[in-house]
């Protein structure tokens, strides 16, 4: 049905009530409410953004940051990595949840990371198997590219290894930066090479990367238009926008397990509570799923116990392991011939763009970037510094504060994690940074951009994160934002990365061919290049996340830190499931959203018993 009031939801007395509208849990309501006895409640605090620009045009993709109508505007906790500076950190907030605010990018992870799943004691959880579910997400839309651009820009997808009827469309930009071939062939000289397909997991090298966008509309293809809008005048799918959960009912069940019974929120300042029969499914994010258990009395008892909240349920894991992909910025001035966004800060040219948008064709049509490269350490580094890095890949070589006060299980599951950051250090098919390419002044805080000019930048950001943090309430209060410790640069291995990642990309900078299309260096400043030091605290002031948060409803062995176990149950519960990149308990090379799809499509299979 059509978005609904409370009481439409209440008289329908469905059997399932999702948590959150977001990337994944729009996922499993539309695949729930394919069986049309089934009644699926949705519950999401924000809005239905079908209709804004910002949503639905590629090259708009930043205008809702920030926005209190489409982001919750997170931030994390001052941290000395950071100097003592918080980071923001964007969530989507609508029908779509991060999926509406993303930057579109849809690369897998490896076989490996995903193998790692399993082995960290997941049965099911793999790359054969997930494997199966991003193709099902997804519809290919092959690039519109000639033979020669296919081999130049690395855009040649193996159709095998895709989706093809999917909900989510996957494609390739046709509007080519000129300049990334060169970057490409000057990568290649510095040993990394190209790329056409990482598909089938393998992600080492360049590539023009898939976005989730529609080739037929050039609009944003996700959560909301692909898995809700399709489905919206189905009886049996029933969803309340603009309501905030403030807990998860539970009540005693057998064997000392609890019952989530229902849910309890707030809309339009009233408070209202509706039960489910058969399961709960919490899909809130990396962020909000832990605040939520907590606020139910799910998580550390000494933690709810300061806020005046009862323990349900006794589980330190809830909150913990946080991790996410951070970068330092790299920022150049092109030749003015080069067709970049600073061009659509005249209002002429913005109209006229705007036209082109409406052939299909433009800036417009895409996110501002197409070069996307996957590096294995032993390329940007030393082997005195992989054998170096690799003896700081534990706990103790954090900072002594990171882990004062985490749960003596939680330390045991980062302690196998570690084991394969070690392991993937020195290994040359495993990504350990990427560089993320855009045809834009990148915005950074407090450096202002001359529009007459043109500019792109390098994003080097590390893909595995030494560091550790947490999510936990400060305050009963549901609209109390959460603490979020990221603890950025507390292992120095992330701080070596991020470091030899800006060297490696001053120096692409410095080599033929890419260096013809470079005019002038923005940052990091000239002269920084061979002085780690400075580039050290460089990258401490302009560290920035790449939106990545996974870890804090880990999935694993409770004994490891473990919130959730195989089946997506959460420990000590007997219907209440967690179904969102929280669970993942490490971090993977790529961007999130292909493996968030993937969750929901299993995720949707476990409830129905399909496996």
């Amino acid at each position: 049905m059509p978005i609904v009031s409370v009481q439409e939801l209440a008289a329908a007395k469905p059997h399932y009530l999702i948590i959150g509208g977001g990337t994944a849990g729009l996922v499993v309501a539309a695949r729930l409410s394919e069986d049309p006895n089934t009644v699926v409640g949705v519950i999401e605090a924000g809005a239905y953004h079908k209709d804004d620009a910002g949503v639905n045009i590629p090259g708009f993709a930043s205008r809702n940051l920030f926005k209190p109508d489409f982001d919750w505007s997170f931030a994390s906790e001052p941290h000395k990595g950071t100097n003592n500076r918080p980071v923001p950190q964007p969530r989507g907030k609508g029908l779509g949840g991060s999926s509406l605010l993303n930057f579109t990018v849809a690369v897998r992870p490896t076989k490996e990371e995903l193998n790692a799943l399993e082995a960290l004691g997941n049965p099911g959880w793999n790359w054969d198997n997930l494997w199966k579910y991003m193709k099902k997400s997804e519809r290919l839309q092959p690039p519109e590219l000639s033979k020669e651009d296919s081999l130049r820009y690395a855009a040649s997808p193996d159709p095998k290894l895709h989706g093809t009827d999917g909900p989510i469309a996957k494609s390739y930009t046709s509007n080519l930066f000129p300049p990334f071939p060169a970057f490409m062939d000057t990568l290649e000289k510095l040993g990394l090479p190209r790329n056409p397909d990482t598909g089938g997991g393998d992600s080492i090298g360049s590539l023009l990367f898939p976005t989730t966008v529609d080739k037929k509309d050039c609009t944003r293809s996700y959560s909301a238009s692909a898995y809700y809008a399709p489905n919206a005048e189905r009886p049996n799918l029933l969803v309340v926008t603009g309501a905030h959960v403030t807990k998860i009912l539970l009540e005693p069940s057998h064997d000392g397990l609890q019952r989530a019974v229902g849910v309890e929120f707030i809309k339009d300042e009233q408070t209202y509570r509706i039960n489910a029969s058969k399961e709960i499914i919490l899909s809130a994010g990396a962020f909000q799923s832990p605040q939520i258990l907590e606020l139910s009395g799910i998580g550390n008892k000494k933690i709810l116990k300061q806020h005046g909240i009862e323990t349900r349920i006794d589980l330190p894991s809830v909150g913990e392991n946080l991790q996410d992909h951070a970068y330092a910025p790299t920022i150049i001035e092109v030749d003015d011939r080069v067709p970049t966004m600073e061009t659509t800060y005249v209002d002429e040219e913005f109209a006229r763009q705007l036209e082109l948008y409406k052939e299909g064709k433009g800036l417009f049509t895409a996110l501002p970037a197409n070069l996307c490269s996957f590096i294995p350490a032993h390329i940007f580094a030393e082997s005195e510094d992989l054998a170096r890095w690799k003896s700081l890949a534990n706990l103790e070589a954090s900072s002594p504060d990171v882990f004062a006060d985490t749960p003596e299980s939680v330390k045991r599951g980062i302690r196998k994690q570690y084991e394969y950051l070690a392991k993937w250090l020195d290994d040359p098919t495993a990504p350990m940074a990427q560089i993320l390419s855009l045809y834009l002044h990148f915005p950074v805080p407090g450096l202002p951009v001359d529009t007459s000019k043109r500019y792109m930048s390098l994003l080097g950001a590390y893909t595995h994160p030494f560091a550790r943090g947490s999510v936990h309430i400060t305050s009963p209060s549901p609209f109390t934002p959460p603490a979020i410790k990221m603890n950025y640069l507390s292992n120095p291995v992330d701080t070596g990365i991020l470091v030899k990642m800006q060297q490696f990309i001053l120096k692409i900078y410095e080599l033929e061919p890419a260096k013809e299309f470079v005019e002038n260096r923005v940052i990091p400043p000239v002269g920084t290049e061979n002085d780690e030091k400075k580039l050290e605290e460089y990258v401490r002031n302009f560290l920035g996340t790449v939106y990545h948060p996974v870890g804090t409803c880990a999935m694993l062995p409770k004994e490891d830190g473990g919130v959730v176990d195989s089946r997506l149950l959460v420990y000590g519960m007997e219907n209440l499931r967690v179904i969102d990149c929280s669970i993942l308990p490490l971090e993977a090379c790529c961007n999130i959203q292909p493996l968030a799809y993937a969750i929901g499509e299993k995720g949707a299979d476990i409830i129905k018993g399909v496996i």
